[in-house]
């Protein structure tokens, strides 16, 4: 799984004179045919050296690293991921390879420095959910990412038998039983906690019987209580679109209460937050380090300004970046540009669904710091 630290030892990276092939492939449309995989790697690859006007000798190099992504595919990809991501500069020595836990658009970039901004809404910890199903002997954990469901391990405690005589000695192996649980939940506990430490996520889901559900939440660490999304009425031994079917519901509902509480702190309806919205103030917050969480509207575009050479946004008619006095010009869209800058500047990254009424404000705001 994709953590924030990978991504921003990736943006620091840096390669002044040395191109580097950033390339993106969702994986489940060709499960079953795996050379479509290398017939649509090799189109996205062909056009994007061909759009990047290299000069012969960066051809060269870069046509290198493709040929190493292509065998890649070919030879070494397995597994049940939902997407691919790949960043080669064979010169530099970089070669990062990340598995992705839901699909992605194809997309391949050649550029100075690693293209990322696809990769930060699979680590949107507030879209990300741990669903952990549990019983008084067994335990399984699932991550979910828009609607797919992963099976990341299993936890199994073998649980001793119930002693059939009756008397003192039935009331205390029962006692022996219920240590047993006890652990076997502490565990669970446990497991889910360190998880949740190494990869964050904003959800927490619990399946289960009623009573080991409740059980088992009075055990959890005080943090993950106050991130349960929902509960699940399902077994341990049930199949995976059962466990998936019930977990989208509640996936739903948190997403659309997410989305509007956001939306209701940026548009002025609570009075907890500080917050800016609309691309002027939004970039100004940001340049100034002031931007606890940046939100941005789900496939929306943000007509701006971009500086070619720092990477400065700038609201539609500004003449020079603000940041390094150079010529700015107008693009179709700079909302991939502010999360980049987002990160580089330790914020978060939240995207909240269309028709949230942010649409209004450009499509853009931010939660601030101060």
């Amino acid at each position: 799984m994709i953590n924030r630290k990978q991504i921003v030892d990736l943006l620091n990276f840096s390669s002044d004179s040395d191109n580097v092939v950033s390339f993106y492939m969702g994986i489940g449309v060709y499960r079953s045919n795996r050379k479509a995989y290398e017939i649509e790697a090799k189109d996205m690859l062909r056009e994007a050296i061909n759009d990047a006007g290299l000069s012969s000798e960066d051809n060269k190099l870069v046509e290198a690293d493709a040929a190493k992504i292509i065998n890649f595919i070919n030879m070494e990809f397995r597994g049940r991921a939902k997407g691919l991501a790949i960043f080669a500069s064979g010169k530099t020595g970089l070669w990062q390879v990340f598995r992705l836990p839901a699909s992605v658009p194809n997309r391949c970039v050649i550029a100075r420095s690693p293209f990322v901004v696809p990769m930060l809404k699979l680590v949107d910890e507030s879209r990300r959910y741990c669903v952990v199903v549990v019983d008084k002997e067994k335990a399984r954990l699932f991550t979910m990412y828009n609607g797919e469901l992963t099976e990341r391990t299993d936890i199994f405690d073998v649980v001793p038998g119930w002693h059939k005589q009756g008397g003192w000695s039935q009331a205390r192996f029962q006692r022996h039983i219920e240590d047993h649980v006890n652990r076997h939940l502490k565990r669970v506990a446990d497991t889910v906690f360190e998880f949740y430490k190494l990869e964050g996520f904003g959800h927490l889901v619990i399946g289960g019987s009623q009573e080991t559900r409740s059980r088992f939440y009075r055990i959890i660490h005080s943090y993950l209580q106050r991130i349960v999304a929902g509960y699940l009425t399902v077994e341990v031994t049930s199949n995976v679109n059962d466990i998936l079917a019930a977990a989208r519901k509640v996936e739903a509902e948190a997403d659309e209460k997410r989305s509007r509480e956001i939306t209701n702190a940026l548009m002025g309806s609570s009075p907890n937050y500080v917050t800016v919205t609309g691309l002027k103030d939004t970039v100004r917050a940001l340049e100034e380090g002031r931007v606890h969480t940046l939100v941005l509207v789900d496939n929306h575009e943000i007509e701006g300004c971009l500086c070619g050479d720092c990477g400065g946004v700038d609201v539609l008619g500004a003449e020079e970046c603000t940041r390094c006095a150079k010529e700015i010009e107008k693009v179709g869209d700079v909302s991939e540009h502010l999360a980049v800058l987002a990160v580089e500047h330790d914020a978060e990254v939240n995207y909240v669904k269309p028709g949230s009424g942010l649409e209004k404000a450009d499509g853009v705001g931010a939660i601030l710091r101060w």
